[in-house]
């Protein structure tokens, strides 16, 4: 049975500092934790209820919790029946990043289940490698691991400074695309299969930072003027299917 010791270090994960402190995480859903186990990263422990232990018996080391501690501790309305922790792996460097392939820039991404929705989305159309911008979301908070259901345990994503990545970039002959409202038509554009596509701030879009270094721009083009925006997560699968065709 779980003890409290237990019980309280699971409910500190959900907050930044104490995954960061402890280089770990919980993934919640058997299919989600599969999905890890079946990656790179470490599993730590699994905990589940009475019942999934008895449905699942070929997993033997699965540390028993009752549903109301399972509830103290999850990031759901209606948990699941059972949560593993996995530690973070180390995440690759820029030097090591594919460009022969799409290649995502999230300019301060704030919404965690915009974040996890775009990872899978990614991972849905075969891309690996996406890039944030420090101060967008963890891709450790509960929420982004939720909505991505499973899919970061198969895409990169990597964390650096707006300035340091177009530095990197800029040095590199590949295509730049940034989704703006003033861009090209995207129905109309060529299908690609490399290059990097840049996506700002839910609110506030792309920054000037990025800009002003003239990348070509495409958006996707509204029927009804009153209507202000798409979702970010929307907007940026119309574009990737559009791109890939």
């Amino acid at each position: 049975m779980i003890s409290k010791n237990q019980l309280k270090f699971l409910k500190s994960l959900n907050q930044s500092k104490f995954r960061n402190k402890n280089n770990m995480f919980v993934v919640e859903g058997w299919r989600s934790i599969q999905d890890f186990i079946n990656s790179d990263y470490k599993l730590v422990s699994v905990f589940a209820t009475s019942k999934w232990i008895n449905l699942n018996n070929n997993f033997k080391n699965a540390i028993e919790i009752n549903q109301e501690d399972l509830k103290k501790i999850s990031s759901l309305k209606n948990p699941n029946q059972v949560l593993a922790i996995f530690e973070k792996k180390k995440l690759i460097s820029l030097n090591k990043v594919n460009f022969k392939k799409i290649v995502v820039f999230l300019e301060n991404i704030s919404n965690p289940g915009n974040l996890g929705s775009i990872i899978r989305t990614c991972d849905w159309f075969g891309l690996n490698t996406i890039v944030c911008s420090e101060s967008s979301v963890d891709i450790y908070n509960p929420k982004v691991i939720q909505s991505s259901m499973g899919s970061l345990s198969r895409v990169n994503v990597i964390y650096s400074s707006t300035d340091l990545f177009l530095s990197f970039i800029n040095k590199k002959k590949v295509i730049k695309l940034v989704a703006d409202l003033d861009g090209e038509n995207v129905f109309s554009m060529s299908k690609i299969s490399s290059g990097v596509l840049f996506f700002g701030n839910e609110s506030k879009g792309i920054s000037e930072k990025i800009k002003k270094h003239g990348y070509d721009k495409i958006t996707i083009p509204k029927k009804i003027s009153n209507c202000e925006s798409l979702n970010l997560s929307v907007s940026f699968g119309i574009i990737l299917s559009n791109l890939l065709k």
